[in-house]
């Protein structure tokens, strides 16, 4: 990703303040709001594409490269034709939020954006717990576009670095409250842990051992049977005899 522009973080509630702003979330189910209002309902997933790619790269693009990004045409014609169709309902329900030219498209400089996935990568250092509340889900993690390679694989390796650090951070605050002896931060933020990835058992064994080391013995065995419940679901397995011997 990009460097984000802004330099001070904006918080959600300050953006009411500011006669041109945008609010993208883009972890999880993508939102966006012009204004304080949602943006007017659009049936294509590119339109949303599109708009979220802008907005995490902030300065102005070549209308072939965007073309290129979004569209597996057979011609270089035919791709700056789709795109042109595309830029037409973008503008329907963007309004003046993108400038467009013949040659260039980019996010209105005159807006302020809040956009989640920028605070995220901006604070994560300093203030990772405040960060990780950013993070509602995977990247752009409903939508789903055809015949667009570029973008495809560009937000497949967004995805992955933001879940990569989700992740990391996650285990090193789990080391950091359980080594402090502060258990019920420890859990709660292992349980962060097992909805980002749920399919891992060794971070189910350790959610089970901080349950154990609370004196919370009936949650211990509630996550023991989730964790069977999901080897057994997605793999056919029980739990190792290593993950089993903790409730003996």
């Amino acid at each position: 990703m990009q460097p984000f522009e802004q330099e001070k973080v904006i918080e959600p509630d300050e953006m009411v303040e500011s006669a041109a702003n945008l609010k993208i979330h883009l972890f999880g189910t993508p939102s966006f709001l012009i204004n304080g209002q949602p943006l007017a309902e659009t049936t294509s997933n590119k339109v949303e594409a599109l708009f979220a790619y802008l907005a995490s790269h902030p300065y102005p693009h070549l209308r072939e490269a965007l073309a290129f990004l979004l569209f597996n045409a057979q011609s270089r014609n035919q791709a700056n034709n789709n795109l042109r169709v595309l830029l037409s309902r973008l503008r329907r329900v963007c309004e003046d939020t993108i400038l467009i030219t013949r040659q260039t498209v980019r996010i209105n400089p005159a807006y302020d954006v809040w956009l989640d996935t920028a605070v995220f990568q901006q604070i994560l250092p300093q203030q990772p717990e405040r960060a990780l509340e950013l993070y509602r889900g995977d990247f752009l993690e409903t939508i789903q576009v055809q015949d667009a390679k570029g973008f495809v694989e560009w937000a497949a390796l967004e995805r992955e670095q933001h879940r990569l650090q989700a992740l990391e951070t996650l285990l090193q605050l789990i080391e950091k409250y359980e080594a402090a002896g502060q258990l019920e931060k420890a859990i709660y933020f292992a349980q962060q842990l097992l909805t980002i990835e749920p399919h891992h058992e060794g971070w189910h064994r350790w959610l089970i051992q901080l349950h154990l080391q609370a004196d919370q013995r009936a949650e211990a065995q509630e996550q023991f049977d989730v964790c069977r419940q999901i080897l057994q679901e997605n793999f056919n397995q029980e739990p190792t005899a290593v993950t089993q011997s903790l409730l003996k």
